[in-house]
């Protein structure tokens, strides 16, 4: 691909890239937002996968992210023992994840709520 190709390719794909930016960030949903905007929405996801792509192609590889073979530690685990709150307690600290959410009440100590952040860490 010549430059100038390789120019508008990069150009259209930063183009696709805040329109779907301003489509996540909007309260409609895809199908209304392309609507809205009088596009297709199967451009869109197409559109989509490409700015993905290219963003998976842009992160960094670390060794330290993506151990070999031989290198690879072994995975550690830790119990963490949910306890339901007592009635009437309420959260000191809500964290909301799109998987879950994290309810830490006053009183908890330390240690578990250390653990509780470790194990968040891992998983964002």
């Amino acid at each position: 691909m010549d430059k100038v190709k390789a120019v508008k390719a990069q150009l259209r794909l930063q183009q696709w890239a805040e329109r779907i930016s301003e489509c996540q960030a909007s309260s409609m949903t895809v199908v209304a937002w392309c609507e809205a905007h009088d596009i297709n929405v199967k451009t869109y996801y197409y559109w989509l996968r490409k700015v993905r792509e290219a963003t998976v192609e842009n992160l960094p590889v670390s060794a330290l992210h993506m151990p070999t073979e031989a290198h690879q530690e072994p995975a550690h685990f830790k119990k963490l023992e949910v306890q339901s709150p007592l009635p009437g307690m309420q959260a000191a600290v809500i964290i909301h994840l799109p998987q879950a959410i994290v309810e830490v009440t006053s009183g908890t100590d330390q240690q578990t709520v250390e653990a509780v952040l470790m194990a968040l860490k891992s998983v964002c």
